[in-house]
């Protein structure tokens, strides 16, 4: 324990706060008896209880009694730290209480040693030029999760599975990690950036567990705010999932709404709920601060209903007559500022009110240039109703509407005005950090931070007139930066609340609402939206491009690919070398399977960056698709070389090496990409269908099971363990396997289980479930006539069935219409696979053998043969 040093003035004075501290007896002395009678549990000493639930309505007093807390704690010598809403993501949540612990001499070595690493890591990556769109964001995320948007699985086995555009819906989210790998050639600074969570929550709870002789408590305030960033963090240590908890670590949570039972009963918190004060504690209160009249008293209990923050206003300057409060209706804003007589002071109260958070530039533009700023600084941080907060001082959520509401009803010009010295103050500070390119700028954290101050401020000056601005700037943030866009959308719909402007406060909600939306992937919310901005006008023509790429998008992830072409081809129409945008609607000519326009849009979106590495690879995938292989080949080779580390491209490249049966090639690809990312379930369950082609089922059910362990409802993987246990004759495995992954539109699931029930010579589920998958199958084949899986399927379903006329007329149909080498690959591998389960099954052999002849066929260019 360090020696006890002399308390200085301020500890003096914080020690007469708190000796005049009225109310709240129950919940102080409860902490305090925790703290001081602690339970023997296997001879050592711990709290009984280590999570508090402090919750009431704004004003109540949460934070003063969490001050509380925290004096006591640190009267008893022990260790204390507290956050509020000003910290924004879970690792500066850790960062900030590693300080003030070490500031208490308790330093936690290994966390603020790697944190530090990851800091610069992180600004040094998120000020690259080359960084992708929403990279920031994801960065200070705590998870990446990232949702397959597949509205079916391929219904058909052997090689042509892989050949689903399913990687690149999820390449998204793996750009940002590519990027990192790419950036940091450090393994483990890539985990660090990429995982910051499995890295540093370790670390931090080793250094707290080295933290033996004390107690810690460690405080969550506004947890209004905070929850939304800590919870699930919080959530995860208590179910160890990062670690383990020291024994003697308290938590104080502070916030309006209690812990929700669901998530915390399992861990007893100890219930605070705070009311307003009891006549007798806030006459107690009052008297305390020198106000005795009574009818001064009743007054002030009317206008306050005894919520400690308002009270505390009131008695400020110990009024003493009636005269003093005024009439019950007024505001206590109004009560408080008679009592300042300083003009200068009582002024800055009024305005400082204004800004959204304060520092001492930011009230130098508030008053006049021969005030004395530090002195008028220093008097507001006095005032009961400003708090400090870890990005500066602002006023409490009770009193700051209160005061913006006065200002604005006494005088409209010098609200507007002052607003305007505040949004230029911003732009000048946005200005001063000189980034022209738009990416860099639309990336920089503290750039965006000045950008929201100057909106919000612009838009309080003139809400109607900046409306429009804000709306135009809107595109372009969602232009370059999604998450950034999801910002400024919250700015307008703040600003609209406080203002009471319906106009504004309905774009702010509908804009935040559209893009929450698409991250749920609740696509039509967001298709709304769009159409309601290219209609708003407000809105610039220049900026329909943005919208109609954007809506474009939305529609291809509907797999409304008709509306996503019109509206791709509007954006590129207006802005013909929107890059990003012809990109786009080449994955969607893709989609739609027309592929020679995918590779012209691929390729003039490659003319206008040579070095954009997705448009190559994606062109590359465009040519596997046509049985290009070699250029397939060669394009992911030249995405591959543009970054070494394009861990989506080897992986695809591997399943184009599988696919044409090189298979050493393969695993050295799929091995490689999950070097890069050892979680990238979609790489893994590649190798496990290599290890299946090669007929190394173990080691295909090892990738298979690692796959299932990353992700439970990962059904392909799934689905393809079961189609091993097939293979094994495991019947009752892949049964489960099958119906885990099982689709009910899906006839090629009906036919798996079909097999699994032959096996286990379970007839009439058999024919129930092939009865069902031809029925699915027919009603494909006649809606698109042209789809060769359908086609094969149905063939294969039918001679399964031993309906062997209706089998032979659909491989011969699928061959009448030269269905491509992959399909018919494919429909070779099915019939192989149905042999290794029943080597003796009714005129398989016969079909496989004409489909092979057809096959060998191919390659000489002739007539379809016919069968006999």
């Amino acid at each position: 324990m360090p020696p006890k040093k002399r308390p200085s003035r301020q500890d003096l004075i914080r020690a007469q706060q708190r000796s005049a501290f009225v109310g709240r007896v129950e919940q102080l002395e409860t902490f305090q008896h925790n703290l001081t009678h602690l339970q023997i549990v296997d001879g050592f000493a711990y709290p009984g209880a280590f999570l508090f639930n402090i919750w009431g309505q704004g004003g109540v007093g949460k934070t003063t009694l969490l001050r509380q807390f925290e004096a006591i704690a640190k009267g008893h010598q022990h260790v204390v730290a507290r956050i509020d809403e000003a910290i924004t993501t879970v690792p500066e949540v850790m960062a900030a209480f590693a300080k003030q612990l070490a500031d208490q001499g308790q330093p936690l070595a290994k966390f603020s040693e790697r944190y530090k690493v990851y800091r610069h890591k992180r600004e040094e990556l998120e000020t690259d030029p080359e960084a992708p769109q929403g990279f920031s964001a994801f960065v200070g995320k705590t998870v990446t999760k990232v949702g397959l948007k597949l509205g079916r699985q391929v219904p058909i086995a052997g090689a042509a599975l892989d050949f689903v555009d399913e990687e690149g819906l999820v390449e998204g989210a793996g750009e940002w990690a590519t990027f990192v790998s790419r950036k940091l050639k450090n393994k483990d600074e890539i985990q660090l950036v990429n995982e910051p969570l499995g890295v540093l929550t370790p670390l931090f709870l080793e250094g707290l567990e080295t933290i033996a002789d004390r107690q810690m408590v460690l405080l969550f305030d506004t947890y209004e705010r905070t929850g939304e960033v800590v919870e699930p963090w919080l959530l995860d240590i208590l179910a160890e999932r990062h670690g383990v908890l020291p024994p003697n670590c308290i938590w104080v949570i502070a916030g309006r709404d209690r812990l929700n039972p669901n998530d915390w009963s399992g861990y007893d918190p100890v219930q605070f709920p705070l009311e307003p004060f009891t006549a007798e504690e806030a006459t107690q209160f009052l008297q305390r601060k020198g106000v005795t009249n009574a009818e001064v008293i009743s007054t002030i209990l009317d206008v306050s209903g005894r919520l400690p923050l308002l009270l505390a206003i009131l008695a400020e300057s110990s009024p003493n007559d009636p005269v003093q409060v005024g009439e019950a209706s007024g505001t206590a804003v109004e009560r408080f500022l008679k009592w300042v007589e300083d003009p200068a002071k009582r002024q800055l109260a009024l305005d400082a009110a204004l800004p959204q958070s304060l520092n001492r530039d930011v009230v130098a533009q508030l008053v006049d240039e021969e005030t004395d700023v530090d002195a008028l600084y220093g008097w507001l941080k006095t005032m009961p109703f400003v708090g400090e907060r870890s990005d500066g001082w602002a006023y409490h959520d009770v009193v700051r509407p209160q005061m913006l509401r006065y200002q604005q009803r006494e005088s409209a010009k010098s609200w507007a005005e002052k607003h305007g010295v505040l949004a230029a103050y911003y732009d000048g500070c946005a200005q001063q950090l000189d980034l022209e390119d738009d990416k860099v700028r639309y990336a920089d954290a503290t750039w965006q931070s000045y950008a929201l101050r100057r909106l919000y401020h612009q838009l309080c000056s003139h809400p109607q007139q900046k409306l429009a601005v804000a709306l135009n700037q809107f595109l372009d943030a969602l232009k370059q930066n999604s998450d950034f866009a999801q910002q400024w959308a919250a700015v307008m719909l703040q600003a609209g609340q406080e203002l009471e402007v319906k106009a504004l406060c309905d774009w702010g909600k509908r804009l935040m609402k559209g893009l929450q939306a698409y991250e749920d992937d609740g696509y039509g919310e967001t298709v709304t939206v769009l159409t309601d901005l290219l209609n708003a006008e407000v809105v610039k023509a220049e900026k329909y491009s943005i919208i109609y790429s954007w809506r474009g998008n939305v529609y291809r992830l509907m797999s409304a690919h008709e509306k996503a072409l019109q509206d791709f081809n509007c954006a590129v129409g207006l802005e013909p070398e929107y890059q990003w945008a012809i990109a786009h609607r080449g994955i969607t000519y893709r989609f739609m399977e027309r592929y020679e326009e995918a590779l012209t849009d691929f390729s003039r979106a490659i003319e206008l960056n040579s070095e954009d590495k997705w448009a190559i690879a994606h062109r590359g995938i465009t040519y596997r698709f046509m049985e290009r292989y070699e250029e397939a080949l060669t394009d992911l080779n030249c995405a591959i070389e543009l970054d070494p580390e394009y861990k989506w491209a080897i992986a695809q490249r591997g399943s184009i090496y599988r696919f044409l049966e090189s298979y050493e090639e393969a695993l050295e690809d799929f091995n490689r990409a999950i070097e890069l990312d050892p979680e990238d379930k979609w790489a893994i369950t590649g190798r496990g269908r290599t290890y299946h082609s090669i007929k190394s089922y173990k080691e295909a059910l090892q990738d298979f099971n690692r796959a299932i362990e990353l992700d439970a409802e990962y059904k392909r993987a799934a689905a393809n363990r079961g189609e091993v246990y097939l293979l094994l004759r495991q019947y009752d495995e892949a049964l489960l396997d099958f119906k885990a992954s099982m689709d009910t539109n899906n006839d090629w699931d009906y036919y798996r289980q079909a097999l699994a029930y032959l096996g286990l010579k379970q007839i009439e589920s058999t024919k129930a479930h092939l009865t069902q998958a031809i029925q699915i199958a027919q009603k494909n084949h006649e809606k698109v006539p042209n789809n060769h899986r359908h086609t094969f399927n149905l063939a294969l379903y039918h001679l399964v069935s031993r309906k062997l006329d209706k089998g032979k007329h659909f491989y011969q149909e699928a061959l009448s219409r030269e269905a491509p080498v992959l399909f018919l690959k494919g429909a070779i591998q099915d019939l192989q696979d149905l042999l290794t389960i029943f080597p003796n099954y009714p005129h398989a052999q016969e079909m496989k053998g004409f489909l092979e002849s057809a096959l060998s066929l191919r390659q000489l260019k002739p007539q379809p043969p016919q069968i006999n």
